[in-house]
């Protein structure tokens, strides 16, 4: 049985991000999304960024505490290459 540890847990996390980012960079962004028929692909890519950088807020405050929480995400860039990761 293979060990999930916290940095198998992590290189998974960055692994499927970019096959997400490298899969939405190839489609149109007006694109429906099968799974979630009322949104864009635009919409759905913009979802995805915003909950990973509330994780990752929480992640590194260790917080314990919903006020340690952010109170605003990021807004998806109107530019495209701008999706990619940094």
């Amino acid at each position: 049985m293979t060990e999930l540890t916290l940095e198998r847990y992590g290189q998974a996390l960055v692994d499927q991000t970019a096959r997400f980012a490298e899969t939405a960079g190839r489609a149109a962004v007006d694109a429906p999304v099968p799974t979630c028929p009322e949104w864009t692909l635009s919409q759905l890519v913009e979802h995805v960024g915003q909950t990973q950088y509330w994780v990752a807020a929480m992640v590194e405050k260790r917080a314990s505490d919903p006020s340690q929480l952010p109170t605003s995400s990021p807004v998806l860039p109107a530019d495209r290459d701008a999706w990619r990761p940094g």
